[in-house]
């Protein structure tokens, strides 16, 4: 209770009247005017004295009884409380500062300040004036109002004296007086002494009731609670409207609550905290724990987390009840947090004990920390409290919390710690390694995800299954990098220490392994294996059976076993007929071998006509074209050739067709239609080997007609753009150097082709040499020196080399940076493309470099492309749909972008699945569906993910959903978890400050 306004309640008004006086006048003199109006002033009429005084003064020129008639009007506007009254009594002073009147004019000036509530200037006046130049009434008057402006002020020491003063002399403010030292007293908690001085007013009817509220206060302040208890209950009966009631209520609820009577408790603190507006921290902080004992743990929630914004102990004693509550309430995430606060503070070592142990256990319980807690809180907990009785079962916990970690860097940093790990430790170790790696995986980060697999390997056989899978993920490791032999070695090693036949993984072992052989050229071998997975394989797994198919086939084909790789192919298309082209493609490639001409050409036709977009129909016009040959059928081999030229002219096997075609209509005798073909090749495809043979059948075409003339003329007009001859120095120079370079690359062996481009800047072959010194400088990171020679070699088009050219061209432009022209080379790189990955290579280059353009229409496009690849692997299929949602997102397509991020945000492994969770919420959030937002990053945090500045921006998003609903407490609890937990150095920091400052903390 404000100790003011209990004061303010024992003011009272107090009218001061003067003792009457007899007086006589002649009222035909001036003079009577001021007698009258003196015996007025004397029986208080004062409107009536301030009449005939102001006559008076109009008549009169006697300074001496005008000065008297001024002291009477300005005591009578006093007397009336007059607004007036104060100006009129600061005239007067000013006026007659000698005047005899002056001690009681300043008195009169001080107690209207001081009956106004304006205390600091009651006192300044009051100490102006000697008291004893004052009547013995005003004295004791001076002295009482006095000594409670002091008070009033907060000046007590001040006020000690006035009131001692009229304990021993006063008659009207004796009792007053007693009641005052007895509240000086209890301000200085000199108990005893206030106790004394309360008793005796305790009947008194102004101040016996507040002399009863601060025996009470003493008594709760002495912990006699069962006494504040006995007299609080007392006054609230007896006074039940009185303003002390609300204190009153505090004080019996805290007593009860002291009692261990927490429901009794209840009652009365909810009645304090209802009927004040800004109740007391400790008693919100009683009244929450008195709730949460009597099970009521919404209630107790929410009266604790009104405790919590200042840093101290009773904070965090909240806390640890608010995370207790919490668990009650099944929130495991508001309770971790929660702990999180209660164990980072030091007020309270116990509490500190007890809040780590609840954070730990609720971390270990949940089985993952949003910012890698998990191990470093076990750690803490066993190094700040290492004699603590839950010390054995934490280092118990330890070891399950290693296995069920996703903080796997700081599991490996605290299992390292330890000296001599036992095997148990050990196993966890292992497989905390191999978690590590499958993690890396998932993220392309292949390198590091081979290193901890091997790591995993190398520790033996603790845990001999992790063993056996660590085999296996480094195999596709290898694969990945390229070394098929060591792959394959791991697959193996994999199949032979497990006989877990039925699970995926070990068909996909199988899969694999016949892969890896297939690129190594071991068909023999690798039939085998694919035979194993197709036997041991679901058939739910079409897309991997139809490929596997389509693999035993060519090794079948490579085997020279038509008839045996035709029915496999014929498998493939059967399994998978939406994406059966190459399979088609293949068994009518077989039938051909095996002359069956017919099936051959019906297979390639039916191609061309069921899958037009097919990368193969090229080839299936061309192949048709040939057996059309074949079976001597010009006409549609004519037709064939010209689609192909017409159709795909940037196709290689455009120019095939081309030659075919010179050659079909020279047979026919079509001499003219010979040489346009021929031609045609030629000026198209000048860098080409095709171009060099149309050069040479040219030549027969203009022999048989007996026109040489014609056709040196006509070698003449291309102006050496095809170099169909060289001189015997050119020749032996590049071959020379070549020989030099290929075997053993290096500086100076470059150098030697650097000096042929030098002697023969027109030789008939440059175009090898800028590729094979484009291709050294790739290797070597030495992309300025690449670019001049990559870029020669791309002005001889369609030279055998413009594939390779074309890829590492790209990669240099993209690597710096210069997305517009990397795009041009990618777009180039895609329809010369001979190889499915270069084509794979080229769309993925369009995507990213687009992405980084922020050209919206092309990324999509790009990604619908990659998407519409039936094998496109996990990876990229993640990485397209993120890069297709963003950009959706940005051009205003929220429901395709929404679509995309859903499917993404099933995996938070990745960082696109955790930014599409993340993605997902906030746009849920911008669409003012805050409970999807919330239901979006919560799941989120229960999921985990290794990408934790997502995470961040998931904590940080809550925040906001908690502003928006007014929730402070929560918003502060999610902000203070992540500024203690987030370890990482970007934007999140800023953030966290913006929000607390928001929230009236820094």
């Amino acid at each position: 209770m404000n100790k003011k306004i209990i004061l303010a309640l024992f003011f009272s008004a107090e009218v001061l009247i003067p003792a009457m006086a007899q007086v006589s006048y002649r009222s035909d003199l001036p003079v009577s005017w001021l007698e009258r109006g003196k015996q007025m002033y004397s029986v208080g009429n004062y409107v009536g004295c301030t009449d005939q005084l102001t006559r008076y003064k109009s008549l009169s020129d006697d300074p001496r009884l005008i000065e008297e008639a001024d002291f009477l009007i300005a005591a009578s506007a006093y007397y009336m409380r007059s607004p007036q009254a104060l100006s009129l009594l600061q005239q007067y002073i000013q006026r007659y500062p000698a005047s005899g009147n002056l001690i009681e004019a300043q008195f009169m000036e001080g107690n209207v300040y001081f009956f106004s509530g304006k205390y600091a200037s009651a006192v300044k006046k009051y100490q102006k004036i000697d008291i004893d130049r004052l009547t013995p009434d005003n004295q004791e008057e001076y002295l009482y109002r006095t000594g409670l402006s002091y008070i009033k002020t907060d000046r007590i020491e001040e006020a000690k004296p006035c009131f001692s003063a009229l304990v021993s002399v006063g008659k009207k403010y004796k009792e007053a007086a007693v009641f005052y030292n007895a509240y000086i007293a209890y301000t200085e908690k000199e108990y005893d002494k206030a106790l004394q001085g309360l008793y005796k007013v305790k009947d008194h009817a102004e101040y016996g009731i507040p002399a009863s509220y601060y025996i009470t206060q003493i008594n709760y302040a002495e912990g006699r609670y069962e006494t504040v208890i006995q007299e609080g209950e007392s006054l609230l009966a007896r006074h039940p409207g009185n303003e002390f009631n609300t204190e009153l209520n505090r004080l019996v609820g805290e007593s009860w609550f002291r009692m261990g009577e927490d429901a009794k408790a209840v009652g009365y603190l909810e009645k304090y905290v209802a009927a004040t507006a800004k109740p007391l921290r400790n008693s919100l902080y009683s009244l929450g724990v008195a709730l949460y004992r009597t099970g009521d743990y919404s209630g107790a929630v929410k009266e604790l987390s009104r405790t919590t914004n200042k840093n101290d102990a009773l904070s965090q004693n909240a806390y640890l009840y608010l995370g207790q509550s919490y668990l009650k309430l099944g929130d495991k995430n508001n309770a971790r947090l929660a702990f999180d606060v209660a164990s980072r503070a030091t007020f309270d070592k116990q509490v500190q004990e007890a809040a780590l142990y609840n954070y730990a256990m609720t971390i270990h319980e949940t089985s993952y920390s949003p910012f890698d807690e998990s191990v470093l809180v076990f750690e803490k907990f066993l190094n700040t409290f290492p004699r603590s009785r839950y010390a054995d079962r934490i280092n118990d916990y330890l070891v399950e919390v290693y296995l069920n970690t996703r903080n796997y860097n700081a599991a490996l940093t605290s299992i390292n710690k330890i000296k001599d790990p036992t095997a148990k430790i050990l196993k966890a170790k292992q497989r905390i390694l191999f978690q590590l790696g499958t993690q890396y995986f998932t993220n392309n980060e292949i390198d590091k995800a081979q290193r901890e697999f091997t790591a995993a390997i190398a520790l033996g056989n603790y845990d001999k299954e992790i063993k056996a899978q660590a085999c296996f993920w480094r195999g596709e490791c290898k694969y990945r990098n390229g070394d098929y032999a060591q792959a394959a070695a791991d697959y193996r090693a994999y199949l032979s220490s497990t006989r877990e036949t039925g699970k995926p993984i070990y068909g996909l072992a199988q899969y694999d392994l016949g892969y890896a052989l297939f690129k190594l050229r071991d068909f023999s071998q690798a039939l085998e294996w694919f035979r194993k997975y197709v036997a041991s394989s679901p058939s739910g797994q079409a897309a991997t059976l139809a490929d596997a198919y389509n693999r035993m086939g060519d090794c079948l084909y490579y085997n020279r076993q038509y008839a045996q790789a035709e029915s496999n192919y014929a498998q493939a298309q059967s399994l998978m007929p939406a994406a059966g082209d190459y399979a088609l493609f293949q068994k009518s490639f077989m039938a051909g071998l095996q002359k069956n001409y017919q099936a051959k050409i019906s297979g390639m036709n039916r191609l061309v006509t069921d899958y037009p977009q097919s990368q193969y129909v090229d080839d299936a016009l061309f192949e048709a074209g040939l057996t059309y040959l074949q079976v001597g059928q010009r006409e549609p081999a004519i037709q064939s050739f010209t689609k192909i030229i017409g159709d795909f002219p940037q196709s290689p096997v455009a120019r095939k067709a081309g030659l075919q075609l010179g050659m079909v209509w020279f047979n026919a005798g079509e001499s003219d239609k010979s040489i346009a073909a021929y031609k045609q090749v030629i000026e198209k495809y000048p860098g080409s080997e095709e171009a060099k043979v149309a050069v040479d059948d040219l030549k027969s075409v203009y022999l048989e007609m007996n026109d040489v003339s014609t056709y040196a003329d006509y070698l003449k007009s291309l102006g050496g753009s095809v170099r169909y001859e060289a001189s015997e120095m050119d020749s032996l120079s590049f071959l020379s150097a070549e020989r030099v370079f290929l075997k053993n690359p290096a500086q100076t062996s470059a150098d030697g082709l650097v000096k042929y481009l030098q002697s023969f800047p027109e030789g008939a072959f440059t175009t090898a040499a800028h590729h094979y010194l484009g291709m050294w400088y790739y290797n070597n990171g030495e992309y300025e020196q690449a670019l001049p020679q990559l870029t020669a070699v791309l002005q001889q088009n369609d030279s055998p080399y413009e594939e390779d050219a074309l890829i590492r061209l790209s990669d240099i432009q993209y690597k710096n940076h210069k997305y517009d022209e990397a795009i041009s080379t990618f777009k180039k790189l895609e329809i010369k493309a001979s190889s499915t990955e270069n084509r794979l290579a080229a769309r993925l280059g369009i995507l990213r470099s687009a992405y980084e353009l922020e050209n919206n229409e092309e990324v999509i496009i790009a990604a619908d492309n990659l998407l519409s690849d039936t094998k496109l692997s996990p990876q990229l299929s993640t990485e397209a749909r993120f890069y297709r949602a963003m950009s959706a997102l940005k051009s205003g397509q929220k429901d395709k972008a929404v679509a995309d991020f859903k499917i993404l945000s099933a995996d938070a492994r990745t960082v696109y699945g955790a930014e599409a969770s993340y993605r997902l919420a906030q746009q849920y959030f911008d669409e003012g569906n805050v409970s999807a937002a919330e239901k979006e990053i919560n799941r989120l945090i229960d999921a985990g993910t290794p990408h934790q500045y997502w995470m961040a921006r998931g904590f940080i998003l809550l925040a906001d959903i908690y502003i928006g609903k007014n929730d402070n407490f929560q918003a502060r609890q999610y902000l203070l978890s992540l500024k203690n937990n987030y370890k990482g150095e970007d934007d999140i920091d800023s953030m966290i400050e913006v929000r607390l400052q928001k929230l009236g903390e820094n």
